[in-house]
């Protein structure tokens, strides 16, 4: 604990001591049942972060009005939720932490909802009838009287946080929802009492915080989420910010939350692995230096050195972790007790963010890559196997890893085989790009937990029937991944094609003029690595660019491939590779783009061969990960924990 100085030493918000530092930041899960209420794995959720240690806990957003509720939220508009809450505010307590709530309006964001509730049921109202590009739509402009009735909506909702036995309450007011509406010129018109200058638009904001404070006394704790910069042009710039930061903290605001990003640019809210640790710290840093009330900062602080760096270096009072702790609920434990290698670490890959439910949903669920436990915590908790056995997992992919790593911890005598000399199958690859040093990092934790739970471990070891008949397993899990997929087109495997797979190894040589073809993430990931280096890089895809990619890290890597200069073509099939350039069948008509390199970045096709050739050789046959169905990392390491939990 001696390198933590700040970190866990203990500090106030408002009237309310916490024992440390770091605050849990608010994070969606939808743990909502269909009325409003939190469902049992919220509980589980909450617990295990407040046993990790964790300063303060914030919950997701909860929602102040039945006409503004959304799928899987909380709802706060009725004091019928405030026995259920307080149950989850005592199960916290009885864990030594302590918590807030999280108040929300969607406002403008709504629009996406109507499908799931009519548009009837749901009340689209922002500051202005602003169009968005987004949704397609323009709210309704808020009236006198709506301000006010929302203005009740929010201090209701917070006298009743304070009635569950709540520690305090966080208003959102960041990331283009309603608050967040109000304060930003670019959403915000009004030209009445509640627009037109920042301390104008600072209004709607400043009144309910002073409703609340009638409400709820002086003693309960008022957290107010607002952005530094919504980064977008015609919105919240950090002056206006610094101006509205002042006014919310006199208006009676114990502690201010400075985050980034509106709806259109929640890059900035998301930071994903291409950006740097702790890119929107300055944020805070500033609002620090003109309010007298403390400040949370923010924004990819996964590790634990760096957030006391923050704290030293006077940028921020307290530092919020989110994806981090989704990762690893027990990362304050751990750092604090300086087993720093011990810690998950997030990989900021952004699969926690917006995965619909099913398709054609509105519905989400949150999963973590490296966390298959997340929202599952007693059903992922490991138990000792009834009856140890001989288990057989073939392939050292994360897959199979993570399987062999389960069911040797669970007692069973677990044997591993990889063809190749090392483990990690095609995550390698993925740690070997500059901005993927947390994948590399949590690979070699994975391998020490093989070492700690006694796997055999066998390298350039190729399974046949013959071994499987020898060793005699109880149980065989194939995990032998997946291939990259070369198309049936004409020039295919001529020797200008490579695979993107073996750029990113480094078993390859490019030429100066580059053409990519596909337009998934690995497609856009190697053409921004190609023309990082300079090369001159086209990309095509058969559909549209960025399809399956998560949002964030879509709008990531479009923005990052259209500053270096790629030339994107959507919805051009591949048609044949040339010697010298590559064609494609783009609007009706031949495209033909010079290339002294093709690369394949087209998927992959599952290597199930082995699974089918071990059908009926063992007693129990398990097939996981990418040679069942090539997907990605996430549900690769969740169909191994799944397995290794099964057997």
């Amino acid at each position: 604990m001696s390198q933590f100085t700040h970190l866990f030493a203990p500090g106030r918000v408002g009237s309310l001591e916490v024992k440390n530092r770091l605050v849990m930041a608010a994070m969606g899960t939808f743990t909502g049942d269909s009325e409003g209420f939190p469902n049992d794995s919220a509980f589980d959720y909450y617990v295990a972060r407040a046993q990790g240690g964790v300063g303060l806990i914030i919950s997701g957003a909860v929602c102040i009005l039945w006409e503004g509720r959304r799928p899987g939220r909380w709802l706060l508009h009725d004091d019928k939720f405030i026995p259920r809450l307080r149950q989850l505010a005592d199960a916290v307590h009885e864990r030594g932490g302590k918590m807030a709530v999280q108040l929300i309006h969607h406002g403008m964001t709504h629009a996406h909802t109507r499908s799931a509730y009519g548009a009837d049921e749901i009340d689209l109202v922002g500051p202005s009838a602003v169009p968005s590009a987004m949704y397609g739509v323009a709210p309704r402009a808020a009236t006198l009287e709506d301000i006010q009735r929302l203005v009740e909506a929010f201090s209701d909702a917070a006298r009743r946080v304070r009635d569950a036995g709540f520690d305090g309450v966080e208003f959102h007011g960041a990331h283009g929802h309603l608050i967040s509406e109000f304060l930003s010129p670019f959403t915000n018109r009004r030209i009445d009492d509640y627009g037109g200058t920042p301390e104008k638009r600072a209004r709607f904001a400043c009144e309910i915080i002073e409703r609340t404070r009638r409400k709820v006394g002086r003693d309960f704790p008022i957290i107010f989420r607002m952005n530094g910069s919504d980064y977008l042009e015609g919105g919240t710039t950090i002056e206006d910010a610094l101006r509205q930061a002042s006014i919310l903290a006199n208006a009676g605001a114990d502690a201010l939350h400075i985050s980034a990003s509106a709806k259109e640019t929640t890059p900035w809210q998301f930071l994903c692995h291409f950006f740097p640790d702790g890119a929107i710290t300055h944020l805070a840093e500033a609002v620090k230096k003109v309010v007298k009330v403390p400040v949370i900062t923010v924004g990819k602080i996964g590790d634990p050195l760096l957030a006391e760096q923050v704290l030293q270096e006077g940028e921020a009072d307290f530092v919020a972790m989110g994806r981090a702790l989704l990762a690893d609920p027990d990362l304050p434990n751990k750092a604090r007790d300086g087993r720093l290698d011990e810690i998950t670490r997030c990989i900021y890959c952004n699969n926690c963010v917006g995965r619909v439910a099913s398709p054609g949903s509105v519905e989400r669920v949150v999963s973590c890559t490296v966390n298959p436990a997340l929202l599952r915590e007693r059903e992922f908790a490991l138990k000792p196997a009834e009856r140890p056995r001989k288990v057989m997992v073939v392939g050292g992919g994360l897959a199979g890893v993570e399987a062999a790593v389960a069911l040797a911890q669970r007692g069973h005598n677990v044997s591993l085989y990889e063809k190749s000399d090392r483990l990690g199958g095609q995550w390698n690859v993925a740690a070997r790009q500059p901005s993927k040093v947390n994948f590399d990092r949590f690979l070699r934790q994975r391998l020490r937990a093989l070492e700690d739970a006694s796997v055999q471990i066998n390298l350039k070891a190729e399974v046949t029937k013959d071994l499987i008949r020898e060793q005699r397993p109880d149980a065989v899990v194939v995990a032998t991944g997946a291939s990259p997929i070369v198309p049936a087109v004409p020039g295919a495997r001529s020797g200008n094609v490579v695979q993107a797979i073996d750029v990113f190894a480094g078993k390859v040589s490019v030429g100066e003029r580059v053409v990519v073809v596909g337009g998934r993430e690995r497609g856009m990931e190697v053409a921004d690595l190609l023309a990082g280096q300079g090369k001159q890089v086209s990309l095509a895809t058969r559909t549209r660019l960025g399809r399956d990619v998560e949002r964030n890290l879509y709008l990531t890597l479009r923005d990052r491939l259209i500053g270096r200069g790629v030339r994107i073509y959507e919805n051009a099939p591949l048609y044949e590779i040339k010697e010298k350039g590559v064609y494609f069948t783009h609007n009706r008509e031949l495209l033909y783009l010079p290339a002294d390199t093709v690369v394949l970045a087209m998927g992959a096709k599952a290597e199930d061969r082995l699974a089918e050739e071990l059908k009926g050789l063992a007693p129990e046959l398990h097939v996981i990960g990418d040679c069942a169905e090539p997907r990605d990392a996430l549900m690769a390491i969740a169909d191994g924990a799944r397995v290794g939990r099964l057997i």
